[in-house]
């Protein structure tokens, strides 16, 4: 027993260190969408363009059918606590310098729209990967009290003009966060929001406790700090290697809005169901919101595409440690015996 318990233990060690040396997770691309128009912070005007990363190139697009020619709406409101804001010096109104912690509205028309052809879409090239990492996305998300419970990733290989699909095999998260948010529009609310995505890149969100959440409480001034409206915080979704998503400059992905899978709808009308209380649209009290410009509306901040080392790697990693443990208890074995 004791011998095991060296072997893992030396094991556990190599592990370590074999992990630490790893490739680390790069940030490729991020959008925080802190920037605004009038402003001279060069990394931050233009709030569709990546500010940070190691490829500051890409963009954010309204996708598919219908979709406003402007899918991102002209009023930047506030972002998730958990980014940290961006100092931004306006040359003008308001003139002076401010933190800025902003997010993006998405507003696609989803019951006017086919089922998962209507949302918002990244150009994101993947260039200067290394060997054994994946593309992973992660982002900060909120939706409004009757917007879609359901969401899809999309994926293209050939850029904003090709063709996009929901992918496979890749390795989703499962999120429970306590959040605080609105009722109402002033009344304070808080509790438990899940988001689960699932190998194929759809999302299951859930709002506070399955209660209503309204976006309504924040504002557009420059606030130095967010009003909470329960942004669930690291949702993420690694693409599984060898499809094309690595090293490539003509990568893009999409977030549309789903239809409930659990339903044979054939418009969003019967086919969208609310992330607060899973009922269809044509319920229009507690329903998926017909109104597109109050409540039915999502929001994205911190939206990041990243280098991670891939799922085989940390297998790898994981066998080569057992192997070196045991190698290492047999070594000591031997020096046992010898004395």
């Amino acid at each position: 027993m004791r011998s095991f318990a060296f072997s893992a233990a030396v094991g556990a060690a190599l592990l370590a260190g074999l992990a630490s040396s790893a490739t680390a997770q790069t940030t490729i691309s991020q959008w925080n969408w802190n920037g605004t128009t009038g402003t001279t912070n060069a990394q931050s005007a233009g709030y569709n363009r990546p500010w940070t990363g190691t490829v500051l190139t890409g963009t954010v697009l309204g996708y598919g059918q219908g979709a406003p020619a402007t899918v991102l709406n002209t009023t930047i409101v506030n972002g998730t606590p958990t980014d940290p804001g961006t100092v931004i010096t306006n040359t003008s109104a308001p003139v002076g310098t401010f933190t800025y912690n902003r997010s993006a509205t998405i507003n696609p028309p989803l019951l006017t729209a086919a089922n998962s052809s209507a949302g918002v879409m990244f150009q994101a090239p993947t260039t200067g990967m290394n060997a054994g990492e994946a593309v992973q996305l992660s982002w900060s998300q909120t939706v409004g009290f009757r917007s879609s419970r359901y969401w899809q990733i999309l994926t293209s290989t050939s850029g904003t003009a090709g063709v996009f699909s929901a992918p496979t095999g890749g390795t989703g998260s499962s999120i429970s966060q306590f959040v605080n948010g609105y009722n109402s529009g002033t009344a304070p609310i808080s509790g438990t929001a899940t988001v689960n995505v699932t190998s194929g890149g759809m999302m299951d969100f859930r709002t506070i406790n399955g209660n209503w959440l309204a976006q309504g409480v924040t504002t557009t001034g420059t606030l130095t700090a967010p009003l909470a409206a329960g942004f669930v915080d690291d949702i993420s979704y690694t693409l599984p290697t060898g499809q094309g998503y690595e090293n490539n400059a003509n990568f893009a992905f999409a977030i549309v809005g789903l239809w409930d899978p659990n339903l044979s709808a054939t418009s969003g009308t019967t086919g969208l169901v609310s992330s607060f209380s899973g009922l269809i649209s044509t319920d229009t009290t507690s329903g998926y919101n017909r109104s597109l410009g109050s409540g039915g509306s999502m929001r994205l901040d911190l939206m990041t595409v990243s280098a991670v080392p891939e799922p085989t790697t940390w297998a790898m990693l994981g066998a080569s440690a057992l192997i070196g443990g045991s190698l290492a208890w047999r070594r000591r074995s031997r020096r046992e015996i010898d004395v």
